[in-house]
């Protein structure tokens, strides 16, 4: 009985988060411009490559710690 009611749940909220994101784009066309995704990918692979750093230098000191 619980595990229905929580998936009826999970499909409410999921269903949403789907209208919200397409009265979204109706409303802002422009976000998925070409433009905007270059600008958001290259902000994105430069975020990862911080956190790729990060880690190495963190497995680092965890090796020489030893």
């Amino acid at each position: 009985m619980m595990n229905t009611i929580i998936q009826l749940s999970l499909a409410v909220i999921c269903l949403f988060i789907i209208w919200r994101i397409y009265k979204t784009m109706k409303a802002n066309p422009q976000l998925f411009s070409k433009e905007n995704l270059s600008k958001s990918f290259a902000s994105a692979g430069v975020l990862a490559l911080i956190l790729i750093g990060f880690v190495f230098v963190l497995v680092m000191l965890l090796k020489t710690g030893k």
